[in-house]
């Protein structure tokens, strides 16, 4: 029986991680899409989940309230940015405190009351932003193929390292990539034994 050689468990090492790492991006989209589904099934209701849904109401009051009045009298107008910055400021201040309690992966976020643009759009896209990514995790933790998927490779890769001859690890590592639906070709010639 021929050693398995450095050289060996490096290629098949790599071509684990390659056919693994396929394996994964598969599991990965369906992830994403079942975290966006989520996402659209309950976005709005992310919004309550993170106390922010009267805020957010209140804020889009009071940005419509400057915006109808914006025209007036510039002590109205001062006052109704006065209270929607206010707002803007509470929300800014909920929504990094759950983000660093979540531990999301996003930049902390500070709403500014100006003319051109929409605070109640920026939040609700933040707020979409987060939940897709709490769906996601969710979604990850609970998705049965993912795990499985990680389980089998840290196998193939333990079959690989084992120091054993090349004929019988890398008959092993492919029936245990087969469990796996990643099919290991073979030559014969490969897994033969050298002629004296």
């Amino acid at each position: 029986m021929q050693p398995l050689r450095k050289d060996h468990v490096d290629r098949w090492s790599e071509f684990v991680r390659d056919e693994f790492g396929i394996a994964f991006n598969r599991a990965e989209e369906e992830i994403e899409v079942q975290a966006q589904e989520k996402v659209e099934e309950v976005g709005k209701d992310f919004a309550k989940e993170l106390k922010l849904n009267l805020k957010i109401k209140e804020l889009d009051k009071n940005v419509n309230a400057l915006r109808d009045f914006q025209d007036k009298k510039q002590s109205m107008e001062n006052d109704l940015r006065y209270k929607a910055q206010k707002i803007a400021d509470e929300i800014s201040e909920i929504y990094n405190n759950s983000k660093k309690r979540r531990k999301w992966d996003m930049n902390n976020i500070s709403i500014d009351i100006k003319d051109d643009n929409d605070p109640v759009e920026y939040i609700t896209k933040r707020i979409k932003k987060a939940c897709y990514e709490e769906a996601k995790r969710h979604f990850t933790a609970k998705h049965k193929l993912y795990h499985a998927l990680d389980q089998k490779r840290k196998k193939c890769l333990n079959i690989l390292y084992t120091g054993s001859h090349i004929q019988p690890t890398l008959s092993e590592l492919s029936k245990e990539m087969k469990t796996a639906n990643i099919q290991l070709d073979l030559p014969n010639s490969l897994l033969a034994l050298p002629s004296k």
